[in-house]
C-alpha cells in the first residue's frame, strides 16, 4: 500500500505497472490530476516522499503500459507559472517517446477571480497546449 501511494520508495519500485496493465485490457482512460504549485514536502523527509517524482512515475508507468491518459488541473490557475507547469506535464518536451495527455480539463477559477483573471494568460496556454505559443513557455 505504502509503495502505490508513493510512500517510502528507496529502491524506486514500481507500484503502478500491474494495476495499469489491468486498466488496459478494460480500454480505461485514466484522468490524471495534476497537482498545484503547493504540493511540497518537509527537507527533513523521514518518509522519503517525492510528490513530483510520484507524478512523473504514474504517468511514465501509465504510458509505458499504452493507457490513454487524460488530465486537469487540482485546482485553478492564476499565472504563468502554473499554466507552464500543466504544459511541461501535459507534453514533456524532452520525452523521446513524445508522450503526452489525450485532453485536459481545464478547471477555471471562480467568477468573484475571474474578475482579476489575466485572460491573456488563459490565451498562451492554450496556444501551448496546441504548439503555437510563439516562444517555449519555459524560455519566458
Amino acid at each position: 500500500a505504502e509503495l502505490t501511494a508513493g510512500y517510502y520508495n528507496p529502491s524506486n519500485r514500481d507500484g503502478y505497472s500491474r494495476v495499469f496493465e489491468v486498466l488496459k485490457k478494460h480500454t480505461v482512460t485514466m484522468k490524471f490530476v495534476c497537482p498545484g504549485s503547493d504540493v511540497h514536502f518537509q527537507e527533513n523527509n523521514e518518509s522519503l516522499a517525492d510528490p513530483e517524482a510520484l507524478c512523473w512515475q504514474v504517468l511514465n508507468a501509465a504510458w509505458d503500459c499504452g493507457l490513454t491518459v487524460a488530465g486537469q488541473n487540482r485546482d485553478p490557475c492564476y499565472d504563468r507559472a502554473e499554466h507552464v507547469r500543466i504544459v511541461e506535464t501535459s507534453k514533456p518536451r524532452n520525452d523521446p517517446d513524445c508522450h503526452n495527455l489525450s485532453f485536459f480539463v481545464y478547471q477555471r477559477p471562480s467568477p468573484f477571480a475571474q474578475r482579476t483573471y489575466c485572460f491573456s494568460e488563459l490565451d498562451y496556454f492554450i496556444k501551448s497546449m496546441h504548439g503555437i505559443a510563439q516562444g517555449h513557455a519555459s524560455d519566458d
